[in-house]
């Protein structure tokens, strides 16, 4: 029992070294007095490799080192090509989104140019269309129609579904968007009524309607029909009311006097709110037609403009006096600038000319006006008085450099330059 005793206590101090290097001096000392016990080989091997492999456990070895190393930057290097390749991924998501948006602008861009060339003048002609009914299309005094509305760009449609024969309505040709109705997304008609109509009639065939005092009637139920505002278009007024020197039938067959006629006439203006034209010639009709045409297609242009220019307080294209015409090139800025310095007081052609050669924009100017000496050197710019050679050159003067100084440089809109 005593050597199972000391067996276990030797077992006990060395495990006690094994795993702390700080073991006091007591028990090395007793550890000297103790017997060693009796061990086998294997048991040697086995105390001795599991030794070994606690030392390797608390101190690893050279390559176990190197090989955590290089797994660690093997992982932080697939860590930066993640993430080189995922900031390339989004640089390049980014540039896809940057090209479509750009795309989308430039549709866009050119869907509003197009759909402003549908009213600009001088382009809104091609969109319109002339619908007549073919009655009043193949009619003898509306020969002339089709072929100045060509001149003009302007096409001409026959369409029986127009409720009277003598109306003539437009049509502009606009680019089809998308709208909502009740909830339902819809592409708008290829093509838009226009908010006007006219209402072409022969005398001949008005005269009993101006007898019996019914001609504002008729107009008021023809703009009904048409459902815009109407003009009235009265053609053959000279030749029924011509005068000849020898009896005809047709002379006798006149219904209504001239008298009778402008009553009725007034008549349409006030009570039917249609105003009236007359047309004497095939081609004056046409003409007359044309001319509806061009303004029923300019109207919202000029409505558009006219809406700007009621905002400012003083209409600005009345004032328009000495004007200089500036293309999108930038060409004419220079006659601009030229004849902004000529209208002023104390300035003059030459002088004006002499200030635009030394200081080409009015940056430059107010720059030099702005800096220390600028009215001195404003000043000393010399002018020529003519173009002849050997001519005397004068200044520009202190007074009128004064005068450009305060022009440029008053912070107060009141000044007065006198």
């Amino acid at each position: 029992m005593e050597i199972k005793d000391l067996n276990y206590c030797n077992m006990n101090t060395n495990t006690i070294e094994i795993s702390s290097d700080d073991s006091d001096d007591d028990h090395k000392n007793e550890n000297r007095y103790l017997p060693k016990p009796d061990t086998s080989p294997m048991e040697e091997d086995s105390s001795s490799s599991s030794s070994e492999d606690s030392e390797d456990s608390v101190f690893p070895s050279t390559s176990q080192t190197t090989t955590v190393i290089k797994s660690s930057q093997e992982s932080r290097s697939s860590k930066t090509r993640k993430t080189k390749s995922r900031s390339s991924e989004n640089k390049k998501i980014s540039a896809a989104e940057r090209q479509a948006l750009k795309k989308k602008m430039a549709v866009e861009r050119k869907a509003a140019k197009d759909a402003n060339k549908v009213y600009k003048p001088g382009e809104c002609m091609k969109h319109m269309t002339i619908e007549m009914h073919p009655v009043l299309l193949e009619s003898w005094y509306c020969a002339d129609v089709a072929r100045e509305a060509a001149a003009s760009g302007v096409k001409v449609r026959a369409s029986s579904a127009i409720c009277d024969p003598s109306l003539v309505l437009w049509t502009r040709t606009v680019p089809p968007t998308l709208t909502n109705n009740d909830g339902m997304m819809e592409l708008s008609a290829p093509r838009m009524p226009c908010e006007r109509a006219l209402y072409v009639q022969r005398l001949e065939d008005a005269a009993p309607l101006v007898a019996a005092r019914s001609l504002a009637d008729s107009a008021r139920q023809a703009r009904a029909l048409a459902g815009c505002p109407l003009t009235l278009v009265l053609y053959g007024v000279k030749d029924y009311f011509k005068k000849s020197g020898r009896k005809t039938v047709n002379s006798s067959n006149k219904i209504i006097s001239e008298k009778d006629f402008e009553e009725a006439i007034t008549d349409v203006l006030v009570s039917a709110a249609c105003d009236t034209v007359r047309a004497d010639t095939p081609n004056e009709l046409a003409l007359t037609i044309v001319r509806f045409t061009k303004a029923v297609a300019e109207t919202p242009y000029k409505k558009a403009r006219r809406a700007v220019d009621e905002r400012a307080e003083f209409y600005m294209r009345g004032d328009n006096k000495k004007c200089v015409a500036v293309d999108k090139d930038g060409n004419g800025l220079g006659r601009l600038w030229q004849q902004m310095l000529a209208v002023l007081p104390m300035a003059s052609l030459e002088s004006s000319r002499a200030l635009c050669a030394r200081y080409r924009s009015p940056l430059a100017l107010f720059e030099t006006l702005l800096a220390p000496g600028g009215v001195a050197a404003v000043a000393d710019v010399g002018v020529t008085r003519a173009a002849a050679p050997g001519s005397k050159a004068r200044r520009i003067g202190p007074e009128f450099a004064r005068k450009l100084e305060l022009l440029f440089t008053a912070t107060d809109g009141s000044t007065l330059i006198d």
